[in-house]
């Protein structure tokens, strides 16, 4: 089973004017997980944050898939004009590709709320991660979704791992809530691939920046939590960047 491990680059939107820092930190602290673990990972990350601080996306890139989470985190590509979607995200797309001297090929929704894929097509990107099929009170209910990659609009989508049928999701805040017990019983009942995702800022002590729900067990709690899932999960799973996961399931369609 392959393994797609991500990470949605960017502020932490509740820190205000820190926010940049404390998602720089948090970088700092999973690349540091990465090496240690020997895991390559994907990074979605936004074009402004890239502005801040390129030096280390750079530094990012040459261990790590660089893919595009949007120009700004807070911009809403699900409402969005369609045209004025495509223009952002070639602005934003284009301005990470001539700085890192590279093609990016991922994008994935900021809170998981893309553009039509017609528009993703037109901004010419190979694969989307922005389908989490599970059900999110306040902001979205995908439990009829696919939970396997699909092609459409010659952009392969590839959903974020949830349980089967009961659609249990794995990922960032349910990781921290749950542990790593809960972890490892979803991640069982998953056998195509398994794509996970989280934020680089929730490697942060967050006290003081939000409710219950967004601080606990943020900081050296997750740090090593993760640390212990993928040490567990690495003999099961091969790791791999989506862009390259992408390609090949595009190969077996053909």
């Amino acid at each position: 089973m392959n393994l797609l491990l991500t990470f949605d680059l960017e502020e932490y939107e509740r820190a205000g004017e820190k926010g940049f820092d404390i998602g720089y930190k948090g970088g700092k602290i999973v690349q540091k997980l990465l090496e240690r673990t020997d895991i390559p990972a994907t990074f979605f990350v936004t074009a402004s944050f890239f502005l801040k601080f390129p030096d280390f996306v750079k530094e990012l890139s040459e261990d790590h898939e660089i893919a595009f989470h949007g120009f700004n985190h807070h911009d809403d590509y699900e409402v969005m004009p369609e045209d004025e979607a495509a223009k952002t995200l070639i602005k934003g797309k284009k301005l990470i590709e001539q700085g890192l001297s590279l093609n990016v090929e991922g994008f994935r929704a900021p809170r998981m709320r893309p553009p039509s894929y017609s528009v993703l097509k037109r901004v010419e990107f190979l694969y989307s991660s922005s389908l989490h099929p599970t059900y999110v009170p306040g902001r979205y209910n995908h439990m009829r979704a696919p939970r396997s990659p699909f092609l459409t609009e010659d952009v392969v989508e590839i959903p974020v791992s949830v349980a089967p049928v009961i659609r249990l999701p794995l990922s960032w805040v349910w990781f921290r809530q749950l542990g790593v017990v809960y972890a490892r019983i979803v991640t069982k009942t998953i056998h195509n691939y398994l794509c996970i995702y989280f934020h680089p800022w929730e490697f942060v002590p967050l006290a003081g920046y939000g409710g219950f729900t967004h601080t606990r067990n943020t900081g050296a709690p997750l740090e090593h939590a993760l640390e212990n899932y993928l040490k567990w999960l690495s003999p099961q799973v091969t790791p791999m960047k989506m862009g390259e996961f992408a390609k090949e399931f595009i190969r077996k369609e053909k």
